[in-house]
C-alpha cells in the first residue's frame, strides 16, 4: 500500500544516505545520476515507491537524461529496474554478501603472509581505521594481481597522493597496473619511468604542432601507438612532425598517415627516414644514373662469375678450353661462309665431344653458359624497346627504401 505523504513532516525529518555510497559510489557517477538516486531515496522513504514517471513529472530533468542516469545506477547495482518501477538496492548487505563470499574463498594461510602488509596499510593510510571491506579487497588484489608486498604499498601510496583511497579507484589503478606487466618494484619503477618518458614526448609533440589545448583521449591513443605498436623513436616522430610545416593546420591526424606509411614500408631507424627523404630529392639524371649503375654491377657480377667458371674448368680439362675456343672461332666462320650448313655440322660435332667431357669430368651442363639476373632483358633493363619487369622492380624497390 503506498504511503500517504504528509508536505508538513518533511520539515522535521531527514532522509538518509549510506557512507557506502558517498565513499564508493557517489565518485563514480555523474551529478545527473547522484540527483535522481537522492531524490529516489527520497520518494521512497515517503511514498513508499519510485517510477519513472513520478521522476518525469517532478524533476527539471528529460525523460532521455532521466533513463540515461537510471540505466548508469542500474549498471552499478545501485538499483533494480523493473518496468517503470524503480527498486533502491540494498547496497549494504550486497557489499557485506560479495565480501563474506571473498572472505571465505581466501586461502587462509595466504591471508596469514600478508597480515603485516595489511596492517601497514591501515595504519599508514587510514590512521588504524580502515573500512572492514577492504580487508578482504587487499587480500583479493593480492592474489588477484600477483604484487609483491613493495607494489601493494605503493599502490596505497599514489592513490592516497591522488586523493582517492576508494575501492573503485583502487582497483581501477591496480588493474592499469597488472595490464602493463606490473607485478615487482622493479616492474613498477620501469613503467613509471616510461610513462614519464612518454609525457615528456606528449609536451614536444605539443610544442611542435603549437597546440594549446591538451590532447584529447583518442589522439592520445594514437600517439600511444606510435611508440608502443610501431616502436618508433621520438626522433623518428619529430621528423613526421616537421612535415606539418607544409600544411596550414597541423594535427595528429596528418602526422599519423606519415608514420603508418613508414611503418607499413617497415621504417626502423632515423637512417632510412633520411634516406627516404634523401630519394624524393633525386633527380631524373640522378634516377638514370643509379639505373645505370645497378646493371652495370649486375653484370659486372655475372661477367666476373663466367670468367671464373671458364678458367676452373680449363685448368681441369685443357681438351676443353681448345674446343670452346675453336667453336667461337667456327661461329665467327660461319658468319662469312657461302657453306653455312656444313660449319653448323662441324660446330655441333664440337659441341657434342664437348658435352662428353663435360659429363666425364661431372661438370654441370650449363657451366660455361653466361647467366643472368633477368632472362627477358640479359640485364639491360630494355625489353622490345619499353622499361623491363626488372628495372621497373627496382625503381619500386628504390621508393620504398
Amino acid at each position: 500500500m503506498k504511503k500517504r505523504f504528509d508536505p508538513k513532516a518533511i520539515l522535521y525529518t531527514d532522509t538518509l544516505t549510506p557512507d557506502l555510497f558517498l565513499s564508493e559510489y557517489l565518485p563514480l557517477l555523474t551529478s545527473d545520476a547522484v540527483k535522481i538516486y537522492m531524490y529516489s531515496m527520497f520518494l521512497w522513504k515517503t511514498e513508499g515507491e519510485v517510477t519513472i514517471l513520478k521522476l518525469e513529472n517532478r524533476l527539471s530533468f528529460s525523460k532521455e537524461k532521466i533513463l540515461s542516469a537510471l540505466e548508469e545506477l542500474s549498471q552499478k547495482e545501485i538499483i533494480t529496474l523493473v518496468g517503470q518501477d524503480i527498486l533502491l538496492n540494498d547496497i549494504k548487505r550486497i557489499e557485506l554478501d560479495r565480501l563474506y563470499k571473498e572472505k571465505t574463498s581466501l586461502d587462509k594461510q595466504y591471508i596469514g603472509e600478508k597480515e603485516a602488509v595489511i596492517s601497514a596499510i591501515n595504519n599508514q593510510f587510514f590512521d588504524g581505521n580502515m573500512p572492514i571491506y577492504m580487508y578482504a579487497n587487499i587480500e583479493t588484489w593480492f592474489q588477484k594481481y600477483k604484487f609483491e608486498d613493495a607494489v601493494m604499498m605503493m599502490l596505497f601510496t599514489v592513490c592516497k597522493e591522488n586523493g582517492v583511497l576508494t575501492n573503485s579507484y583502487i582497483e581501477t589503478v591496480a588493474k592499469d597496473w597488472f595490464e602493463n606487466g606490473v607485478k615487482t618494484e622493479f616492474d613498477l619503477v620501469e613503467m613509471f619511468d616510461r610513462r614519464e618518458k612518454m609525457k615528456d614526448s606528449y609536451s614536444k609533440i605539443q610544442k611542435m604542432l603549437n597546440r594549446k589545448t591538451a590532447f584529447t583521449r583518442f589522439e592520445t591513443d594514437i600517439i600511444n601507438k606510435w611508440f608502443n605498436e610501431f616502436n618508433f623513436s621520438y626522433e623518428i616522430v619529430e621528423e613526421a612532425l616537421k612535415k606539418t610545416t607544409r600544411i596550414s593546420n597541423p594535427n595528429i591526424a596528418y602526422v599519423d598517415k606519415i608514420l603508418t606509411t613508414w611503418y607499413e614500408n617497415q621504417f626502423e631507424s632515423i637512417e632510412d627516414v633520411k634516406k627516404e627523404n634523401a630519394l624524393k630529392d633525386l633527380t631524373t639524371n640522378d634516377l638514370r644514373m643509379m639505373v645505370h649503375e645497378h646493371y652495370q654491377e649486375i653484370n659486372l657480377k655475372n661477367s666476373m662469375l663466367f670468367e671464373t667458371r671458364k678458367s676452373e674448368v680449363f685448368a681441369k680439362v685443357p681438351r676443353i678450353e681448345a674446343l670452346y675456343n675453336e667453336i667461337n672461332d667456327l661461329y665467327f666462320k660461319q658468319a662469312f661462309s657461302v657453306d653455312k650448313k656444313s660449319v653448323a655440322e662441324e660446330i655441333k660435332d664440337k659441341k657434342y665431344e664437348m658435352s662428353l667431357l663435360f659429363e666425364k669430368h661431372k661438370i654441370p651442363e650449363n657451366y660455361l653458359t653466361r647467366s643472368y639476373d633477368c632472362n627477358i632483358c640479359k640485364d639491360t633493363g630494355i625489353d622490345n624497346g619499353k622499361d623491363c619487369s626488372c628495372k621497373l622492380d627496382f625503381l619500386k624497390s628504390i621508393s620504398n627504401k
